[in-house]
């Protein structure tokens, strides 16, 4: 059986699975990442911000940084919209498309940003709202 940090994280889905249920069931919101290897192979897992009911901050270099302590060779980033709404917000895209250009400068690609809203999810890398380049 493998272990969580063995686990080759090769989907949206199977990032969003792996948070799902903990991040739908929050009345405010949180930011996730997950950290992969060059393989999109899992090293670990942190929340990186805690927020309200309809706001959380997402820093491009408190991300990056992170990132670089953990030796991550590509990430994932994961947060929650409690309203039940997976559509993202213009800040959202905004912000996602921020810290996809800051990751590539950085060879630690944003493989993915998704948004958990009850049952649903969005993926910004299967609705092609960014290209993961690698």
């Amino acid at each position: 059986m493998k272990t969580q940090e063995q686990t080759a994280i090769l989907s949206s889905r199977m990032a969003d699975g792996l948070l799902h249920d903990s991040l739908s069931a929050l009345d405010h919101e949180e930011v996730w990442i997950l950290y992969l290897t060059v393989n999109h192979t899992l090293i670990g897992m942190e929340m990186i911000s805690k927020g309200t009911l309809d706001t959380t901050a997402i820093d491009c270099r408190t991300v990056l940084r992170q990132a670089l302590l953990h030796n991550a060779g590509s990430i994932i980033l994961l947060h929650n919209h409690p309203s039940g709404v997976c559509t993202p917000s213009v800040t959202d895209i905004k912000m996602t498309n921020s810290l996809h250009q800051a990751c590539l400068l950085m060879d630690i690609p944003l493989v993915d940003h998704i948004i958990v809203a009850g049952k649903n999810y969005f993926s910004f890398a299967e609705e092609q709202t960014f290209k993961y380049n690698r």
